[in-house]
């Protein structure tokens, strides 16, 4: 047998050299792939201690002496009161804060008619309180109270003092409503002499300070009625005047 075939048959060091450079390229890709899962598992474990210091970590728990509030009137609503009833979400992490659930906790008190709530990293919230504002006076139980334009009663005060007594129907919403409507449209010195209002759901009402009546009407052409009772207070004596069709208003 020729030397070359011999070589060829057996190995020779050409073929060992070649094993050996298979086999170091076998344990390279070994050692990657060994380190390549080595830094998935690193960063695995980086990321999921950067998830818990951001959603569990005590380094954002929210406190209530964080709070920045403003909006409210100083009395029915204070900083002090609203950082209270926030006391159940001392210590939640910011980042896990429902911040609707907050405004809800917010106007739990009855005076604040709506409440803005955002972060204020890294342990605080900014609350921006809106506050309800009386239109009339409504009178329950020989006590009176305050109430706004959605018929929330929110305030008792000694009296009615400058307000009108409003009488609403069982939809308080849309009763209250259209007598801010009425009131509204009217102009200072008209508004001031009105001493009670009523409103059915449907028709409104009000007697002056002088013992007038006022048929109002629906709350449609407000301006136009004001324009007329006015006109018709400066220049005709009645007991009552009936604004609720404005373009044919009566007197008696």
């Amino acid at each position: 047998m020729a030397a070359g075939d011999a070589a060829v048959l057996l190995g020779g060091e050409n073929t060992t050299d070649l094993g050996d450079r298979l086999r170091e390229r076998a344990r390279a890709r070994r050692l990657l792939l060994v380190r390549r899962a080595a830094l998935v598992l690193v960063t695995a474990a980086l990321l999921g201690g950067a998830v818990w210091v951001v959603f569990f970590s005590p380094l954002f728990a929210f406190s209530t002496a964080s709070v920045l509030v403003s909006g409210g009137d100083g009395t029915l609503v204070t900083a002090d009161s609203v950082r209270s009833s926030l006391a159940p979400f001392e210590g939640v992490p910011l980042t896990r804060l429902n911040t609707d659930a907050v405004a809800r906790a917010v106007e739990s008190n009855v005076a604040v008619r709506s409440a803005s709530v955002s972060r204020r990293w890294p342990t605080g919230l900014r609350v921006t309180v809106s506050m309800r504002t009386a239109i009339a006076v409504e009178e329950a139980s020989g006590a009176y109270w305050l109430i706004d334009d959605q018929g929330v009663a929110f305030e008792q005060v000694s009296g009615a003092g400058s307000y009108p007594v409003a009488t609403l129907p069982e939809e308080r919403g849309t009763g209250a409503l259209d007598i801010a409507s009425a009131l509204g449209a009217l102009d200072d010195a008209t508004r001031s002499q009105v001493a009670t209002i009523t409103s059915t759901g449907t028709q409104v009402s009000f007697t002056l300070r002088g013992g007038q009546s006022v048929k109002w009407g629906t709350s449609a052409d407000a301006p136009q009625k004001a324009r007329v009772l006015a006109a018709l207070l400066a220049n005709v004596t009645a007991t009552t005047y009936d604004v609720s069709s404005p373009n044919h208003p009566v007197t008696s």
